[in-house]
């Protein structure tokens, strides 16, 4: 069995990863993380212009450190960083990577996203056109919060 659980930062990502590798272990399956760098190309001219390797750098990193603690579980794990649509992405990873579950977190399911402030609009989409079962991590919206005010990059 493979699950692929998508991956935004070790913080953000923590009670997901948790969820996965508990199933894993159970299932003796392997855990594979991904993460999906929006392309800057695609994002638009400022993000193009200013755009560098260090997102994709600091996201491998995080990736490796997790990979890291997993393999100290006896887990079968890996990871890697896509760049392109996030959402889309996601779906191709797990599809690519012939995933049996795909695990995401997510604060908020039952809400309908208002158009302009999508609260959770990657979960909406692979709720919506993920072909791979979803498990979905419940996460308090404030504790994410928080955790995003933590985890965003720093400017060097």
């Amino acid at each position: 069995m493979r699950f692929v659980v998508a991956f935004s930062s070790p913080k953000r990502s923590a009670r997901t990863v948790e969820a996965a590798a508990r199933h894993a272990k159970a299932l003796a399956a392997e855990v594979i993380l991904v993460r999906v760098i929006p392309d800057p190309e695609k994002v638009g001219v400022i993000a193009q212009l200013i755009s560098s390797d260090r997102p994709a750098d600091k996201a491998k990193s995080q990736i490796d450190e997790v990979v890291g603690k997993l393999t100290e579980q006896g887990l079968k794990a890996s990871g890697e960083v896509r760049i392109g649509e996030v959402a889309v992405g996601i779906v191709k990873a797990a599809v690519d990577l012939k995933a049996d579950l795909l695990f995401v977190g997510t604060t908020d399911v039952n809400v309908q996203p208002f158009p302009l402030l999508k609260k959770d609009p990657i979960v909406h989409y692979l709720v919506n056109n993920s072909p791979i079962s979803l498990f979905l991590v419940r996460h308090d919206p404030a504790e994410a919060e928080s955790e995003y005010e933590s985890d965003t990059p720093d400017t060097e």
